[in-house]
């Protein structure tokens, strides 16, 4: 009984160790091998600098700093992302709107000059003889016809359309007539030898 009790177990022997046993330091139980250990870290601790040998940096900052330092910094790549994507679509915009504006302008110089064009009255004139063949007062117009181009009859307007016959009567028509005869045409003779 004395034996189980300097073990540190209970009387019945099942295996528990008791409470004052755990009381104990660990230099009682082990025999003094916790103090080297503690030794070693120490020294350890002081040849790297007062850092743990165990700890790791990350560009000079321990491994935690350096996960902070990574997340605030793809914290601000997202906030800035879109407010980038916009600035650059609407440079492009600004750009594309800057050509249209050009050509537009263009657009309207031409149409200026044009206007200009169509209040003179020599223009007018011009146009009067050639497209409407108009002549001024006192003037003898004359149409040279040229052999061979004849000019195309004006239609009556009073005279009265032929309307076009209904579906049907084409439709009949199709049946009863014969279709017209096609021209024969002569199979190819084969070459003999020469």
């Amino acid at each position: 009984m004395a034996e189980r009790r300097a073990r540190g177990t209970s009387p019945a022997g099942r295996g528990r160790t008791s409470r004052a046993s755990l009381r104990r330091p660990a230099a009682e139980v082990h025999g003094g091998a916790e103090r080297v250990r503690r030794s070693t870290r120490r020294t350890r601790k002081r040849e790297s600098g007062g850092r743990d040998w165990s700890e790791r940096t990350f560009l000079g900052l321990s491994a935690g700093k350096a996960i902070i330092l990574a997340m605030v910094v793809c914290a601000l790549a997202m906030t800035l992302a879109v407010p980038m994507r916009t600035f650059f679509t609407q440079r492009a915009e600004a750009a594309q709107l800057a050509a249209e504006r050009k050509t537009l302008e263009a657009d309207i110089a031409l149409l200026k000059d044009r206007r200009a064009q169509q209040e003179d009255p020599a223009y007018i004139r011009s146009e009067a003889r050639d497209r409407l063949r108009l002549v001024m007062p006192g003037e003898t117009p004359y149409i040279v016809q040229v052999p061979g181009i004849e000019v195309p009859a004006i239609p009556d307007p009073q005279a009265p359309q032929a309307e076009p016959d209904p579906w049907y009567t084409d439709l009949w028509r199709s049946i009863s007539e014969p279709p017209p005869a096609e021209p024969e045409v002569p199979a190819p003779q084969p070459e003999g030898p020469r």
